[in-house]
């Protein structure tokens, strides 16, 4: 028995727990900007604006940069706006859209269902 070797018990790997989200602070020092720039950035966009406190006591206040939306979004908001003026002008004209079962009606006329 010499010969056989015993070999040592395994190790139970401990469960870590996942890691709480961080509360997001608004207010930082001017070493935390320059020893944590991504966490304030990170606030910044998260709150809309941070405060950082100088070491001679001023507050400067670090708001993100909206940007300006593309031209895809403008023109499909402007398509947006017409379509809605165009329907308040057909209402106002006397126009009543058809009801649930009518359009059910038109769709299976479309697809040859109904005569």
């Amino acid at each position: 028995m010499a010969d056989m070797k015993t070999k040592p018990a395994a190790k139970k790997s401990a469960k870590r727990r996942a890691a709480a989200p961080a509360a997001v602070r608004g207010t930082f020092t001017v070493r935390d900007m320059n020893r944590q720039p991504q966490s304030l950035l990170t606030a910044a966009q998260k709150l809309g604006r941070v405060i950082i406190r100088s070491r001679s006591g001023g507050n400067f206040v670090l708001t993100p940069e909206i940007p300006a939306p593309n031209k895809r979004v403008q023109e499909a908001e402007a398509y947006c706006r017409r379509l809605d003026e165009m329907r308040l002008k057909l209402r106002s004209m006397g126009f009543v859209p058809p009801s649930a079962s009518d359009s059910e009606k038109i769709s299976r006329m479309i697809a040859g269902e109904e005569p």
